[in-house]
């Protein structure tokens, strides 16, 4: 081949070469701008091309906290904690209430559950007595024992006065026991026997003779107290005691019917002119319980032996079986116990009561003294069997 051929095939060689390495590189068009790429990245990070879409995750429930188990109503928050006392014995305890230290005592039944909603019954002293005194006499301890609900015996207030002999003078204000004279006038004779004057009343006045203390307040508090402590049925709280404890408890059974299924005062009513009823929504029952020759708390509201003024009891019964409180029927009828007989006891009853309760009046041959016989006596079963039949109905 001559020189010339030879120029010629290495020219369209080389011609081949450049026209294959132009096919091979792509150029930039007038649709497509130049895009400068950054020369100091990593070579080995890959630069995206299009926007990563996350995998897929199954949903995690938001944490909380598990709603406790709802107490079912009727029952008490203090249901399975472990209580303040032991079962089987007696507890001194105490609270304060409007600045004041106020004390009771607790008697959890000896086969006390705290997984298991109890009974509880409220006992009150008479004047001049103590919540110990009264424990000792009615021997309602060994009674819930035996029946298996808790009993509380509440302290009243107390003051010194030296001109009495014998200790303390102790009450419950019932609110009618220091507020004479009353609707219907003066609560005591002219010439009754007044022996004290609590001083948190003030001045002295006449007729008035029982505390200026809130025990309203006191009972409430302590209600709430033994309802965050014990499992208590809070359908099944009841309350008794005798004397100006019989007084208070009419008081309880007047202002706070919405605490208490029933309440069985014993020997004692309010003052003359304060005859006091709940009203028609409330369901509560009520036993009346008098002896016969109560010189103290005289049955027919007559003269006391001291010269005071008490409401009749056929007025108390009255007043709850009326329409505007309880709307019993008009007519008595016999209420039968288990006890009937026993120291001539006979008890009497309005029944069909609209509200579902019970209005009862229990009479025995005794004296005022006769009220604190306890354990060999009857009223303890008289008493709670009345309780037991009677619940709060919502």
């Amino acid at each position: 081949m001559n020189t010339e051929n030879r120029y010629a095939v290495l020219f369209l060689m080389m011609a081949t070469l450049l026209l294959l390495a132009a096919c091979g590189t792509p150029q930039p068009t007038a649709t497509e701008p130049l895009v400068a790429v950054d020369t100091t990245a990593p070579t080995d990070t890959p630069l995206p091309t299009h926007t990563p879409i996350p995998p897929t995750a199954t949903p995690v429930p938001p944490t909380s906290t598990p709603m406790p188990t709802p107490i079912p109503p009727g029952l008490s928050n203090g249901c399975g904690s472990a209580p303040p006392a032991v079962p089987g014995e007696t507890e001194v305890l105490s609270m304060l209430v409007d600045g004041l230290e106020r004390e009771y005592r607790l008697h959890l039944p000896a086969g006390y559950d705290q997984n298991t909603p109890s009974s509880l019954v409220l006992a009150f002293h008479e004047w001049r007595s103590t919540a110990e005194d009264y424990e000792g006499v009615t021997w309602m301890s060994r009674h819930a024992d035996e029946h298996g609900y808790i009993v509380v015996y509440p302290q009243s207030t107390s003051y010194e006065d030296p001109a009495i002999y014998g200790g303390p003078i102790t009450s419950w204000n019932d609110l009618t026991c220091n507020a004479s004279p009353g609707p219907e006038g003066p609560t005591c004779s002219p010439d009754a026997y007044w022996p004290s004057f609590p001083p948190e009343c003030g001045e002295p006045t006449d007729c008035n003779w029982c505390t200026c203390h809130d025990d309203l307040a006191f009972v409430e508090q302590l209600l709430d107290e033994l309802a965050g402590t014990l499992c208590i049925d809070l359908d099944r709280v009841y309350a008794t005691g005798a004397g100006n404890g019989a007084m208070f408890v009419h008081r309880l059974g007047c202002n706070m019917p919405d605490r208490f299924a029933a309440i069985a005062p014993v020997a004692g009513m309010p003052a003359k002119g304060f005859c006091c009823a709940p009203g028609e929504s409330a369901t509560t029952s009520i036993m009346q319980l008098n002896p016969d020759k109560d010189g103290s708390y005289p049955v027919d509201g007559s003269e006391t032996q001291g010269g005071w003024f008490y409401v009749p009891v056929a007025d108390v019964i009255d007043a709850w079986a009326s329409a505007a409180s309880q709307g019993c029927d008009d007519i008595e009828t016999p209420y039968p116990t288990s006890k009937d007989g026993t120291e001539e006891l006979v008890c009497a009853q309005r029944a069909n009561c609209a509200t579902g309760a019970e209005v009862v009046f229990c009479s025995w041959a005794g004296d005022h003294f006769s009220a604190m016989e306890g354990y060999f006596s009857f009223k303890n079963d008289v008493i709670w069997e009345f309780f037991d039949k009677n619940s709060k109905q919502r």
